[in-house]
């Protein structure tokens, strides 16, 4: 077990050794640090804005039906809106590209990657969904000059 202080101990004596006798070299470091700030960069991020699940109005906060879940994710030039509904193991998703446009949009998850095309007007759908974490990835169209935007990843 990890509890043991002991392992904590030797653990740190161990790091410490490897460092004395064989650090890794300055130049493979900085370069692992510039690998991993390229891992994105095909794709924008979009930051979530908005999740009505922690932006609740304190005066709705009465007893009622379960209410869908609406987030909003905003990166340069895109907004992507999305209504998350159901409850026990499945989900269902709406969303709206802002401005509306064609693309494909990918839904992330443990269990695979689930591809859907929004329409002219950006709109998309699918279900059902594990409950989960997820993460969007949009692909505008490339006649239009195109790109990817992934979303951060959020629980279902």
């Amino acid at each position: 077990m990890r509890d043991e202080p002991e392992d904590d101990e030797l653990e740190e004596q161990l790091r410490q050794v490897a460092a004395r006798f064989e650090p890794v070299p300055a130049d493979l470091f900085r370069t692992a640090v510039g690998a991993y700030t390229w891992r994105t960069i095909d794709a924008d991020l979009a930051e979530l804005v908005f999740d009505s699940a922690v932006n609740r109005d304190d005066a709705a906060l009465v007893r009622g039906p379960q209410q869908d879940r609406l987030l909003s994710f905003h990166s340069d030039g895109l907004t992507i809106d999305v209504e998350i509904a159901g409850t026990g193991p499945d989900r269902s998703l709406i969303g709206q590209l802002d401005p509306p446009q064609p693309a494909t949009v990918e839904i992330r998850q443990a269990a695979g990657v689930l591809a859907v095309e929004a329409d002219e007007l950006g709109r998309f759908s699918a279900g059902p969904l594990r409950a989960g974490p997820i993460r969007l990835r949009c692909s505008t169209d490339a006649q239009a000059g195109g790109r990817a935007v992934v979303t951060d990843w959020v629980t279902i």
